[in-house]
């Protein structure tokens, strides 16, 4: 009877999961993993047979929630933000001249983490004849575009661009990150916050259930290893802080 309740919340997971993404809360990978993990620790709560097995599935489920109420509240706001981009661009296709409509619809953009777009709608507003406003923005953001997408080191107190493998900055002297192609995709980006949980999530429940899959004698391993992983974002995060 609980497993078939489980089954049942699992089922709602799903549908929960796919609204997330249909709203933009979340990318389609996330939500893969938010149904396989969510789902998967909800069957084993439900199913689990003494209080030990209980705790291990519903420790994880219940770290989850933050995430989910972090999602929930990320959906709203980016629903909001599309919404007015909407408005935007059916003001500018009605009067392609639009300055005004140009400026919200780049910092609508800019808000919902798209950068590039944001700083296209700018330059088509500076072309337009945009005021010293619009000319300042549109300089910060291509900056800040360049600042991201190069691979070179850049220092986080007087962003100056420093060659590659330096350790120390050319112009202030202030210690450089270490930055890798892997640190920028695990800790850049507007969605840093989801892949710590899921991670984090995702390592906790496959050592859960090797613990109660895998013989004592090998189900330490997955803990030891889930361990190393959490030292070694440690030093990460240090280094590049």
């Amino acid at each position: 009877m609980w497993s078939i309740i489980g089954v049942a919340l699992a089922c709602g997971c799903i549908f929960v999961a796919l609204y997330w993404w249909s709203e933009g809360a979340v990318e389609a990978s996330e939500a893969i993993l938010l149904t396989v993990i969510f789902g998967g620790l909800i069957i084993g709560v439900f199913s689990a047979h003494c209080a030990w097995q209980f705790l291990l599935a519903f420790v994880p489920l219940a770290a989850g929630l933050a995430y989910g109420i972090y999602s929930w509240k990320l959906g709203s706001w980016r629903t909001y933000y599309k919404k007015r981009c909407a408005e935007y661009e059916s003001a500018i296709r009605a009067d392609p001249r639009n300055l005004a409509a140009r400026e919200f619809l780049a910092d609508a953009l800019y808000s919902l983490g798209q950068l590039d777009r944001a700083v296209d709608e700018l330059q088509a507003a500076v072309d337009l004849g945009a005021g010293m406003e619009c000319h300042y923005k549109l300089g910060k953001w291509s900056k800040e575009r360049y600042l991201r997408d190069t691979t070179n080191p850049v220092c986080r107190w007087c962003e100056t661009e420093n060659n590659p493998g330096t350790r120390k900055c050319s112009k202030c002297g202030a210690d450089l990150p270490y930055d890798t192609a892997f640190t920028r995709w695990l800790m850049g980006g507007k969605w840093a916050t989801a892949r710590y949980w899921l991670l984090a999530i995702a390592g906790l429940a496959i050592a859960s259930v090797s613990w109660l899959a895998l013989p004592a004698k090998v189900a330490y391993i997955p803990f030891v290893c889930y361990g190393f992983a959490l030292a070694g974002w440690a030093l990460i995060s240090s280094a590049r802080s």
